[in-house]
């Protein structure tokens, strides 16, 4: 358990389609080395000991499903399954909205996606370091290949300094009071909550600085069904080395 001040409750977004994969199921639930891809961060998070409750935000449909995968593997810091929305910010907001008068203002929520499997421990604790110094934290990285502006996919317009970019991906922390107050203000507004958005540039959206934290390469999200083969060859070489993932 989490010997911190204040808690720390993860937020496991497992709402998504998955319509890129092709197939008939979220991708969530299709199986890698035996095992549904919710599996693994479910997994790495009830493997931190800085974690203390889970709450996953699913489909209506797959909740009995999602409750049956807990239950399976004694995953038993996910105290919560609920109903997710339409977008990853409407899923957002509802577990924020369900964790309200259950935890406090300074506590502590990481929001991570069943899509980035592989994220580790080491990876959330940085997040939640940030978040316990700075008010957030967010996973990471330098960008490593030639970045342009395009109007057509087709051309370049322009040049970006690739020094001056980072690629985000999850999980990201942050604490709960502020994050909650802005997506009741998100929502109120209409703001930051459509398109192509997440927690964290919501926080830009509203002028607020995200802090960075440490990523890795490894920290794989899956979109297509190629990921899925290089899931597969990460674990299998975790699993030579003798090595959890999750580690």
């Amino acid at each position: 358990m989490n010997n911190r001040k204040n808690k720390v409750y993860g937020i496991l977004l497992a709402a998504g389609s998955g319509v890129r994969m092709g197939g008939s199921i979220p991708k969530q639930f299709l199986q890698v080395c035996g095992k549904p891809i919710i599996y693994y961060p479910l997994v790495a998070m009830t493997q931190n000991p800085i974690i203390d409750s889970i709450i996953i935000v699913c489909k209506t449909e797959y909740i009995d499903e999602v409750k049956e995968i807990v239950n399976k593997y004694g995953f038993d810091k996910a105290k919560w399954v609920v109903e997710g929305g339409s977008s990853c910010q409407e899923s957002t907001w509802k577990g924020l909205q369900f964790l309200k008068n259950k935890i406090t203002d300074e506590d502590i929520i990481l929001i991570h996606m069943s899509s980035y499997p592989l994220a580790n421990v080491k990876i959330m604790n940085k997040c939640i370091d940030s978040a316990q110094k700075n008010g957030n934290g967010c996973t990471a990285r330098p960008i490593v290949y030639s970045s342009y502006i395009t109007e057509d996919r087709k051309t370049s317009v322009k040049q970006i300094d690739r020094d001056k970019l980072m690629l985000c991906t999850v999980p990201y922390a942050f604490k709960f009071g502020e994050c909650f107050q802005l997506y009741n203000r998100a929502f109120a507004e209409n703001k930051g909550i459509t398109g192509n958005v997440f927690t964290n540039t919501l926080y830009c959206d509203y002028g607020k600085r995200i802090y960075f934290t440490e990523d890795s390469e490894l920290n794989l999200k899956i979109t297509n069904p190629e990921d899925l083969l290089l899931m597969e060859a990460i674990l299998n070489l975790d699993e030579k080395k003798g090595v959890p993932f999750y580690e």
